[in-house]
């Protein structure tokens, strides 16, 4: 009760649902904290991959600098370092649960293509993971709202049916 009006504190879902999040409808509290909680942690994780998958851009196109010691996979191990910890402490609800799985599948493949991208210039020892890793952020976005993927096939030059 609000100590000064008598009223019944808002919900923290009701409070929360100027922040972007879609269909927060039918979502408890501690699972609407959850998503707040992960939203940057999983926009993290995408980035991780962006920088992973520019690198190999680098590679494929005869680039000198995109091995082992290049800035951009620094950047990403430094990213990946920061993230994975606060996926770790994340408090998960039970409606969460499956979303927490994708994003720890997606940050064990990420860590794969990371330690492989440190030790080779191939492409597919990295290529690999990355994907693996892309595809569990991909099914992360579909358990949970707030977590949009871009899809490519969407846009201007995406391919058409």
């Amino acid at each position: 009760m609000d100590r000064y009006f008598r009223e019944q504190p808002q919900s923290f879902r009701v409070a929360v649902s100027g922040t972007g999040i879609p269909a927060c409808v039918g979502l408890d509290d501690d699972t609407t904290a959850y998503i707040l909680e992960t939203r940057k942690l999983f926009e993290d994780l995408r980035q991780v991959a962006s920088l992973l998958a520019g690198l190999l851009v680098l590679n494929a196109a005869g680039s000198q600098s995109a091995g082992p010691h290049h800035p951009m996979l620094d950047a990403a191990d430094q990213l990946y370092r920061e993230t994975i910890e606060s996926i770790h402490h994340a408090r998960v609800t039970a409606r969460a649960q499956q979303h927490h799985r994708c994003l720890l599948q997606a940050s064990a493949a990420l860590r794969t293509a990371l330690t492989a991208a440190h030790s080779t210039v191939e492409i597919d020892p990295v290529l690999t993971p990355l994907r693996a890793a892309y595809a569990h952020l991909q099914r992360a976005s579909n358990e949970l709202p707030g977590f949009e993927m871009v899809a490519f096939d969407q846009g201007c030059c995406g391919r058409k049916s």
